[in-house]
């Protein structure tokens, strides 16, 4: 009886090993998708950077902030928000570039110290912390 649970307990670490392995090569060939990073500008307003990833060159790139949407032109990846255009809370940015979209990164406003630290730490572990 001693044999048969050595004999399961084996073949449950060979099947999570294979799974794994599976996984893991699935991953590997994934395109990165794009980011975003929220960073404070002057003394009352945000600046959203992006970077499309690998979406093609053909799709256009859309920042949302909260409910709100922009498509900046094609050349810029930079977009500056006013402090008095955002109303307090927390809210979700992310980019989207054709199909991909980036991590979600959460703005804290309004701008003060410990909202800025929140909007620091979601933008430092690109959206993991921060709501």
């Amino acid at each position: 009886m001693k044999h048969v649970g050595m004999f399961c307990n084996v073949a449950l670490v060979v099947a999570f090993g294979a799974g794994t392995t599976v996984l893991g090569v699935g991953e590997a060939s994934a395109a990165p998708v794009p980011t975003v990073a929220v960073t404070t500008s002057g003394a009352a307003d945000w600046q959203v950077t992006f970077d499309r990833g690998r979406a093609p060159s053909s799709a256009r790139c859309v920042v949302a902030v909260g409910g709100r949407t922009t498509t900046p032109p094609e050349q810029v990846r930079t977009v500056v928000l006013p402090g008095r255009s955002v109303r307090a809370g927390a809210h979700p940015v992310r980019v989207r570039c054709g199909r991909s979209v980036s991590p979600t990164v959460w703005l804290h406003a309004p701008r003060n110290q410990v909202n800025d630290i929140g909007t620091w730490l979601s933008n430092g572990t690109a959206g993991i912390i921060g709501y």
